[in-house]
């Protein structure tokens, strides 16, 4: 039985004709320019891999930052995954932890089906997950994801399962007073043991995406500075939570923007954090990092890329 959901079965593609092009060959025409490159570059200047199972890729507005997502999805470009599952920013959608929705995702080059049947067996085994999907509407982080996967996917049979993550602001009080880590969290691992049993038992081939950006500083973002004096001291701790997310280490990851109270507003915090505890990433590669500085606003969002080749399921 479809358990019922606030809004339509079909998800519109929201953002089409204004972040991205609503003509399908415009829009393949802009991702083949970021993705189709045999000269992808790794931070360390190597070159990027492909047959990558997880990648972490930004969801800033394509108009600003697309050519970060070019070597995340170069790397994931060959795989032979049944169903993606992609962990993202809630940016309109708080209170349960995690929000899935049944929807199928529209797109310019068709539409991305979501895998109701292992939805389905993860509200069995956790009831009490909230069946509100509205956070969903009008959310860009999973749909510029799904824009990708359609195009490079989208002649063979796959699946997502389409989750947002809500804040971690509530789990850093906690980790402040006595050390506690997401992990000792109740729903947190219930989640997580719950779909990660879901998806062994599947027999389907899985591949994992994080959709999520890294600082968000400045005046537009509520900070009494300028983000332009902020620029290089963000950058060097930026560089300090890439290399948590490359090699893996989601306690260190968590730990260094908790230390601070997430004084820079990581937004990638939830699904990069979930991605690393629920997937078992190892072997990570860095692939890209960007800042985007909007001086009109005197503000400034950085964001990356990376690419793991191998995960626990």
């Amino acid at each position: 039985m479809l358990i019922q959901t606030a809004s339509s079965i079909i998800r519109p593609a929201y953002f089409a004709g204004s972040c991205y092009p609503a003509n399908e060959q415009k829009l393949s025409d802009l991702l083949d320019s970021v993705v189709v490159s045999p000269h992808h570059l790794t931070l360390s200047g190597e070159s990027v891999r492909k047959s990558a199972q997880a990648i972490i890729a930004p969801h800033i507005d394509f108009r600003v930052g697309l050519s970060a997502y070019g070597p995340a999805y170069y790397a994931l470009s060959d795989s032979d995954a049944d169903v993606f599952v992609v962990l993202a920013t809630s940016h309109y959608g708080w209170g349960s932890l995690f929000i899935p929705t049944f929807q199928h995702f529209s797109t310019p080059h068709g539409v991305v089906k979501t895998d109701h049947e292992l939805l389905r067996k993860l509200y069995e085994k956790l009831p009490h997950l909230t069946k509100d999907d509205s956070a969903h509407r009008e959310e860009h982080s999973i749909e510029f994801e799904v824009v990708f996967l359609q195009r490079f996917f989208g002649s063979r049979d796959f699946s997502i399962l389409p989750i947002l993550v809500t804040s971690f602001y509530p789990l850093m009080q906690p980790y402040k007073n006595g050390m506690i880590l997401p992990t000792a969290n109740g729903d947190f691992m219930s989640f997580c043991d719950a779909l990660r049993e879901i998806l062994a038992a599947s027999g389907k081939k899985v591949a994992f995406i994080a959709s999520g950006d890294m600082a968000h500083i400045g005046r537009k973002f509520d900070d009494p500075y300028d983000a332009a004096t902020m620029l290089l001291t963000v950058e060097e701790e930026d560089k300090h939570l890439l290399h948590a997310m490359e090699t893996s280490n989601a306690s260190a990851y968590f730990q260094r923007i908790a230390a601070v109270d997430d004084a820079y507003k990581i937004c990638g915090l939830p699904p990069v954090y979930t991605t690393l505890e629920l997937a078992g990433c190892t072997n990570g590669s860095s692939l890209a990092y960007e800042q985007w500085h909007e001086r009109s606003t005197r503000s400034a969002v950085t964001y990356s890329s990376v690419a793991y080749y191998d995960i626990a399921l």
